[in-house]
């Protein structure tokens, strides 16, 4: 007599041999880490997901591993354990202070074989840290490169890319302690058959592990004061960092873009972010070099940063209506 529904239901969820769990067991819960970055929380509905992996990819110096920093002082300011594992050797406490990072709180490991790096990585994880950044998959370098007999020249094909994905394959049940783990990886251009392509250390396999990816570019020039193109390397005081998410399993738009102001001299101005964003929606016009916001006109950008920086009930206004429009998609007459 063939059993009912309910009998293999219940056989199933009680069988020790495999680990079947409900589809509603608290285990598959997760919350966000939020980047505190407006655009970023907007297309990824509040940041990236704990328990998951975050790859963030794209060309040097596009700012990854910046965007990386804000997700480890988002946990830091929660009262978190962040952990960076520097492969690349380019670990800057000035530079990481200077971004909002409390640096003497912070693990930092320096491996020098992907075995190292492994066990950190694992160790972290199991040890219930918040979020451990890998910066970045290029550097895995396993042992047996050093080692071996065969000289400099000695590259197996694949390596990279077979110890990248064991190691996730490893490294991804430790997640259900409750961390989040984010890889930032680079893209190198390799000629194709009829065009220059971009492909990454590591292989394609670790998109599939992804639960959140994210492409990074550099974007416009962002100009000085008075100056009129990039000509001179002294006129340039930033960039627009181009995100696009490519892939989000918890509720982020995928492939919606966002483009956030990044200044060499302190990150992101958030005042200047949300000016930015009230422009998108029409809250400043623009038009040539001058700015309006309600009776207000001024010319040029840096003087409406400056503006909103010494007027702090505006600066309130314009956050509050910027979101209401911007991060919920609905204006004060949608609302009414």
């Amino acid at each position: 007599m063939k059993s009912s529904s309910k009998e293999i239901f219940e056989s199933l969820l009680n069988d020790k041999k495999i680990k079947a769990t409900r589809g509603d067991d608290v285990s598959f819960e997760y919350s966000k880490i939020p980047f505190n970055i407006p655009q970023l929380d907007k297309i990824t509905n509040g940041g990236i997901p704990r328990k998951r992996f975050t790859l963030l990819f794209g060309g040097f110096s596009s700012g990854k591993s910046y965007v990386a920093s804000q997700l480890c002082k988002s946990v830091q300011q929660d009262g978190g354990v962040a952990v960076w594992v520097d492969l690349e050797k380019s670990w800057d406490s000035d530079w990481m202070t200077k971004s909002g990072l409390n640096t003497k709180e912070m693990i930092l490991y320096n491996p020098d074989t992907s075995e190292e790096a492994f066990k950190a990585i694992r160790s972290s994880l199991q040890n219930g840290v918040d979020i451990v950044v890998v910066d970045s998959v290029a550097g895995l370098v396993p042992s047996d490169i050093f080692t071996n007999e065969k000289g400099i020249g000695y590259s197996p094909i694949g390596w990279q890319s077979r110890t990248w994905n064991q190691m996730l394959m490893r490294l991804i049940p430790e997640l259900k302690n409750g961390g989040a783990l984010v890889a930032i990886n680079q893209t190198r251009g390799t000629m194709g058959n009829v065009q220059l392509m971009d492909t990454m250390p590591g292989g394609e396999g670790q998109k599939y592990f992804t639960h959140c990816c994210m492409h990074f570019t550099r974007g416009s020039w962002i100009l000085k004061q008075g100056a009129s193109t990039p000509a001179k390397m002294s006129d340039r005081v930033g960039f627009e960092i181009n995100v696009r998410l490519l892939k989000d399993k918890f509720g982020g738009e995928k492939f919606e873009e966002a483009i956030v102001p990044f200044k060499h001299d302190g990150g992101i101005d958030i005042v200047e972010t949300y000016i930015r964003m009230a422009l998108e929606e029409g809250l400043i016009t623009q038009k040539g070099a001058w700015y309006y916001y309600k009776d207000e006109k001024l010319q040029g950008i840096t003087k409406v940063v400056d503006w909103f920086k010494n007027n702090p009930e505006a600066y309130k206004e314009l956050v509050d209506d910027t979101e209401k429009s911007y991060l919920t998609g609905k204006s004060d007459s949608e609302s009414a």
